[in-house]
């Protein structure tokens, strides 16, 4: 029972966090705050929600197992501007590689399309948003759950097949495009376990999200967006994405593949540092 651990403490604090969402979701049942005015403020405020929701459950683990804090689950102020920030260059840098392989293949047309300076803003924040509510959710206590009991590729690997799940209801899905968002899963986890530093992962997401949607307009995860330029699909879906986007590509495959093997060898899978009073005591005992 002592090995099932993590997967109690992770399905409580998904609880926790669900719990967090109730006063939100009661909020938009009783039509107490006024309607926002676009479908894009609408997923601004929802996004917002989750990660306000993530941090509440978060705080209420923290006051279960105080051994725990957000320094612990790697969720640390110390340099967090400049790790989001070239976590951010290396996922644009990423996804713009992706982009121009497609582009130089034939498989993607990019034609000039128009979106207005305020709707790129307003996307930018929304884009940040979802990496942070998704980071905090699942690079966060989640990932050291697992990562402080079992070998820490299987905690990468199992991070990775939740991030995945969370994006089977994603529109216009393939099952190239699933199986690229769950080595992003793994690549963002590997990040944070090498970095100690979730504003890495934050950074990444960020960056790959806002240069493939507002900069290529390519759908992303299979959600289509407006940007500077449009992407337009040519031939198979394997091979040009689809109405997936950039990373339901096999050429995503081969530089996520690529990018997690070379960090890999190059750093190992990462490290983590046990803060269970038990798991502590069973190390000196051995």
């Amino acid at each position: 029972m002592e090995n099932l651990t993590p997967v109690f403490r992770v399905i409580l604090f998904f609880f926790l966090c669900l719990i967090c969402m109730v006063p939100f979701v009661w909020l938009a049942e009783m039509n107490i705050l006024p309607l926002a005015p676009s479908e894009l403020l609408a997923d601004m405020s929802s996004e917002l929600s989750v990660m306000l929701a993530v941090l509440g459950g978060l705080m209420m683990m923290f006051r279960l197992f105080p051994f725990l804090g957000f320094d612990t689950v790697f969720i640390r102020a110390k340099d967090s501007f400049s790790a989001g920030f070239k976590g951010a260059f290396s996922g644009a840098l990423a996804i713009s590689l992706c982009a121009m392989a497609l582009y130089l293949s034939g498989f993607v047309v990019f034609s000039w399309s128009a979106i207005l300076p305020a709707t790129f803003v307003l996307y930018a924040v929304y884009y940040l948003l979802i990496a942070l509510a998704e980071e905090f959710l699942f690079r966060s206590f989640i990932l050291f759950a697992f990562a402080e009991r079992y070998a820490l590729w299987f905690a990468c690997l199992f991070n990775g097949l939740l991030f995945m799940l969370i994006h089977g209801a994603n529109p216009n899905l393939s099952a190239l495009g699933l199986f690229n968002i769950l080595l992003v899963g793994m690549l963002l986890s590997v990040y944070t376990l090498q970095k100690q530093q979730i504003f890495w992962a934050v950074g990444i997401h960020f960056g790959w999200n806002l240069t493939q949607g507002l900069i290529f307009g390519s759908h992303v995860s299979g959600i289509n967006v407006s940007g500077i330029l449009k992407a337009t699909p040519k031939g198979l879906s394997y091979l040009s994405g689809g109405t997936f986007g950039i990373e339901g590509s096999i050429y995503c495959t081969v530089l996520l593949l690529c990018w997690l093997i070379w960090l890999v060898v190059k750093h190992g899978w990462g490290s983590v540092e046990i803060a269970d009073p038990k798991l502590l005591a069973d190390g000196l005992d051995d």
